[in-house]
């Protein structure tokens, strides 16, 4: 699956690879199909 990573305190995150998590007992697993972004988003990409 894909995620935005956030890896080092440089300006920028990264669209990775990532392994789909197992749910533990208890949890659940949603698929996203659509999502927006916020201006905390955007904070945290020029951070």
């Amino acid at each position: 699956m894909k995620a935005l990573v956030k890896r080092s305190a440089e300006i920028g995150i990264w669209l990775e690879d990532v392994p789909i998590p197992t749910p533990a007992p208890n949890e659940v697993l949603i698929k996203v199909l659509r999502t927006g972004i916020c201006g905390t988003d955007l904070h945290i990409y020029e951070w």
